[in-house]
């Protein structure tokens, strides 16, 4: 079987479906992801053919960084909270993704319509894929990357979609969409019907650096705030953070990405490691904590790994994911500025919070993993 996995442009978009595309790959499915954008080089090193679908396309455009990062800041937490009380993705953010889609489109439909696959795996938020499989007559699987189920999320993007089936001359309905959810049904919020999958947590590859070849002379502890938090409003929210850091017996490895604005931390207490991009999955193996900004994916990934979490919310779903942290026994929530020395000392010294991080890895790991719903979605093509 041909099995095509459409993604939108950003790691976080890429990265969630990846598991599910080597279990097609060792089950001895051919698979191609069609992507653009910085995805297109991290689905290359991840190892899986690629086609570039808008090469040259202008996504920055579509979100541009206006105003001061304060200011950024603070339209990111609106909208976080936004989110966090409809438990649903605001027009807005569908109105951006259908111009992501019309830059895709495309590119996408060529090389479906080339390639001729008999399944359509997208990344939520691609109507590019929507299309293709309209056009192609074939099932389409959307594979979510948060804790929100979102069952009219289709329905709901479909309008702002017609411009872009109208282009291309396809007829503006919805393929038939089945839904997979990266996380048990305890875990998630929202409503809608769908599959549930057992995320591979997968951020990358690389080289791993001496340090981290080498045994821990004391706990450590993982700080990192993704991918769009720092490009969007910056660094500034970890003040807080590492003002805390310098008194506590412990290694904080400041994990930001490659070249990241660290001016307006000035100068870092002397047990802070800032290193550049390390893949998180195998980091947290290594780590006794974690600090994060609440996203998604760092957020499951700790909790495979077993690592209790400090979520701070700065936007997008972000305020629902750190809720579930909590309720679900994975760690602690609170606004940047509450964080204190005492706060994490807890999160290192808490037994009883180790033990839930535990016990909630060893009930991740009984979910069925990717290999068992390949079966089930080769069914959705009467094959």
């Amino acid at each position: 079987m041909r099995v095509l996995f459409a993604v939108s442009p950003g790691l976080d978009h890429l990265y969630p479906s990846s598991g599910l595309a080597w279990a097609f790959r060792t089950a001895g499915h051919d698979v191609v992801v069609a992507t653009s954008g910085v995805s297109t080089k991290a689905a290359a090193e991840a190892g899986f053919a690629v086609r570039e679908v808008s090469p040259g396309a202008d996504f920055a455009s579509i979100f541009p960084r206006a105003g001061s990062p304060l200011e950024r800041a603070r339209a990111m937490r609106e909208r976080g909270l936004a989110i966090a009380k409809t438990l649903q993705t605001p027009d807005i953010i569908l109105e951006k993704f259908s111009r992501v889609s019309d830059l895709m489109v495309e590119g996408t439909l060529r090389f479906a319509e080339a390639w001729q696959p008999d399944l359509v795996v997208y990344s939520r938020l691609n109507g590019a894929a929507l299309v293709a499989a309209r056009a192609l007559g074939v099932p389409a699987v959307e594979h979510g990357f948060s804790f929100l189920r979102e069952g009219t999320m289709p329905q709901r993007f479909l309008p702002h979609l017609a411009p872009v089936y109208e282009r291309v001359g396809v007829p503006h309905e919805l393929p038939d969409v089945t839904s997979l959810y990266f996380a048990p049904e305890h875990m998630m919020h929202g409503e809608g019907e769908g599959w549930t999958i057992r995320s591979v947590p997968f951020h990358g590859g690389g080289t791993l650096p001496d340090w981290m070849a080498e045994p821990k002379r004391r706990a450590r502890v993982c700080v990192t705030l993704g991918t769009t938090v720092p490009h969007v409003a910056g660094v500034g929210s970890l003040d807080s953070v590492l003002d805390a850091a310098a008194g506590v017996d412990a290694e904080f490895v400041l994990a930001l990405g490659d070249d990241p604005e660290l001016d307006s931390l000035g100068t870092l207490p002397g047990n802070v490691r800032v290193v550049g991009w390390t893949p998180l999955s195998t980091l947290l193996t290594t780590c006794d904590a974690i600090i994060h900004h609440g996203g998604a994916g760092t957020t499951l990934a700790s909790a495979h790994a077993a690592v209790p979490q400090l979520a701070m919310p700065h936007g997008a779903d972000n305020w629902i994911n750190a809720a579930m942290v909590e309720r679900c026994g994975l760690g602690l929530s609170r606004e940047p500025g509450e964080v204190d020395g005492q706060l994490l000392k807890r999160l290192l010294e808490d037994e009883d919070l180790r033990a839930s991080t535990r016990a909630a890895a060893a009930a991740l790991r009984a979910e069925p993993g990717p290999d068992q719903v390949v079966p089930r979605l080769l069914g959705l093509t009467g094959r």
